[in-house]
C-alpha cells in the first residue's frame, strides 16, 4: 500500500485583509466611580450597543485615572453589548510627597481639568491643568511653601 500523504491547508488570500480597514477602536471615558465590573455587564453599553459589532475593541479609561480596561465585544445587538476583557492596567500609584501634602490632595478630574490640586477644607480645585502627576505634585508643593511663607510674615 501506498502511504497517505496528507494535505495541508493554506491562507486564502481573501482570507487576509489590512487591519486598519478592518479594526474598530474605541476609547470610552467611563465615568467617577463606576468598577470594571460594572462595565461588563451587556445592559452599560445599550446606548452605544448599535456601534458595536463583533471584535470591536474598547479602551476603557476611568476618569479618575485608576485603571484603563481593554475590552473586546464578542456580541451585540440594539440594546446590549458583551465584552470580554482582554486586560485591566492599574494606575494607582502611592506618591509619598502627595500624602505628606495635609491641606491639599492632587486628583485625577477628568479630561478637561486634567490632575489637579484639590483643597480638603471645602474640596475647591485650587491649581488644576497638569498633564502628569508629577507636575500637579511639584505644583502643590510649590503652593504649600508660598502658602506657608505668607502665613509666617
Amino acid at each position: 500500500m501506498a502511504e497517505e500523504v496528507k494535505r495541508t491547508t493554506a491562507l486564502h488570500p481573501m482570507q487576509m485583509r489590512v487591519a486598519e480597514f478592518e479594526r474598530i477602536v474605541y476609547v470610552a471615558d467611563i465615568a467617577f466611580g463606576v468598577s470594571v465590573d460594572e462595565i461588563l455587564a451587556p445592559g452599560f453599553w445599550a446606548h452605544v450597543a448599535t456601534k458595536l459589532p463583533p471584535y470591536t475593541q474598547i479602551e476603557a479609561r476611568s476618569e479618575d485615572g485608576s485603571w484603563v480596561a481593554y475590552l473586546i465585544v464578542t456580541g451585540s445587538d440594539r440594546t446590549w453589548a458583551r465584552v470580554a476583557v482582554d486586560r485591566v492596567v492599574s494606575l494607582t500609584t502611592k506618591d509619598v510627597s502627595e500624602t505628606q501634602a495635609t491641606s491639599h490632595e492632587v486628583k485625577w478630574k477628568g479630561p478637561a481639568l486634567k490632575y489637579a490640586v484639590i483643597r480638603l477644607s471645602d474640596d475647591a480645585v485650587v491649581l488644576s491643568g497638569f498633564r502628569q502627576r508629577e507636575e500637579a505634585i511639584r505644583a502643590l508643593q510649590e503652593h504649600e511653601r508660598v502658602i506657608g511663607a505668607a502665613v509666617l510674615t
